[in-house]
């Protein structure tokens, strides 16, 4: 299924099962009269994450910290088929259950079959991820778990009566922290940061071969992709300016796409490196790591990445925010307009332009060029 055939799904069957199931839900909070304290630990906890990797790498140093909290319990995420191998290479849970969102029926099956492994478990915990889906709040509370966690905010006020925990989503915030804030709620006051094993801090005097640059997204939000006259002349200033080839990264649906840009405009194959569908996750980490000074990249997973690889990196931002997504003062530098009408992507679901991203389209590529020449410099500083 395409991302309006779910969310048409997540609406239109949302919301009646939510109003059922709120019903349900207080019905049998009054006859059942559980206790939802948190005082006794869990068996199993259970995060809920369907879409979005690079949100998922955003909150492992919150779930990671959550893990040595209850060191007994069992984690556990379920998660779409589309994002399982990204969960699989990090490394962070015990049980991964996924659903098949591919067509109706599949997601149908995988779904009841996740809940009847599930409905079965004593002593679990549940927290929900999403922020806007009705689906996976109806999802927690038949996973008839003793305690679930999820957020809530005006956009889906409805989600506020699922959960036995409610946790107030802030939009004006770093989403980190939000994710954060939830897991507190769950008992946790230490935070660790969470390293993806193998990969420690990188150390300096390493020459790289390639500068990275990824301009795939999901399909939600796709404004935030530069034009592809914009990426060229990026590629065009690296091999020109620098000593460094270019690798474009993707998944493997976007290795045609990347390869139909290279035939288009011309590019030496030897020099522009189409990298889309070329690694599975962990070597696509480890080529990350060993062989690119820094990454460019709009607002999508391979950012995340590289923040958690400890990557340099660019980020380019148009709809979305830097302020929600990153640490701003984390020494990586990040291109942003601030137009009037962003953020908007995820607020809205049509966007204030029609869709002609000018907040992506009018960055020039002195701006970009400047950034990259700051980068080079650190990196020559550093012995890089």
């Amino acid at each position: 299924m395409n991302l309006k055939q779910k969310q048409f799904l997540d609406r239109y069957i949302g919301f009646p099962l939510i109003y059922l199931n709120i019903l349900l839900a207080r019905f049998l909070g009054f006859l059942l009269r559980r206790n939802h304290g948190i005082q006794k630990h869990p068996e199993e906890i259970c995060i809920i994450k369907l879409l979005g990797f690079g949100s998922v790498i955003m909150a492992s140093d919150a779930i990671y910290s959550l893990k040595l909290k209850y060191p007994e319990a069992r984690l556990s995420i379920i998660c779409s088929k589309g994002i399982e191998q990204g969960i699989q290479s990090i490394h962070l849970f015990e049980t991964i259950y996924v659903i098949d969102d591919s067509n109706f029926f599949r997601l149908l099956n995988s779904s009841i079959g996740t809940l009847l492994k599930l409905m079965i478990k004593r002593k679990l915990w549940v927290a929900d991820l999403e922020v806007y889906s009705k689906l996976t709040g109806t999802l927690s509370l038949w996973t008839r778990a003793i305690n679930r966690f999820g957020f809530y905010f005006n956009q889906v006020p409805v989600r506020y009566n699922l959960y036995t925990h409610n946790i107030y989503f802030n939009t004006v915030i770093n989403v980190e922290d939000n994710y954060e804030e939830l897991v507190r709620a769950m008992g946790v006051s230490e935070f660790k940061a969470y390293t993806i094993k193998g990969f420690p801090s990188r150390q300096p005097g390493k020459h790289y071969s390639f500068i990275a640059i990824n301009n795939t997204c999901s399909e939600l939000a796709q404004e935030r992709k530069l034009t592809n006259k914009q990426l060229n002349e990026i590629c065009n200033w690296i091999i020109t300016n620098t000593s460094y080839k270019v690798a474009l990264l993707g998944a493997p649906s976007d290795k045609k796409a990347n390869d139909k840009f290279i035939l288009d405009y011309n590019l030496n194959k030897d020099i522009i490196v189409n990298c889309a569908g070329k690694y599975e996750f962990e070597d696509y980490y480890r080529f990350l790591y060993d062989n690119c000074a820094f990454v460019i990249t709009i607002d999508s997973a391979p950012l995340h990445i590289a923040n958690k690889l400890n990557i340099p990196n660019i980020s380019i931002w148009g709809p979305t925010s830097p302020q929600s997504r990153i640490d701003l003062n984390s020494g990586n530098e990040f291109i942003y307009l601030a137009v009037k009408c962003s953020p908007c992507a995820h607020f809205v679901d049509k966007l204030p332009c029609g869709g002609d991203n000018f907040c992506i389209k009018n960055i020039t590529m002195e701006l970009v060029s400047e950034k990259i020449e700051m980068l080079i410099s650190q990196s020559t500083i550093n012995g890089q």
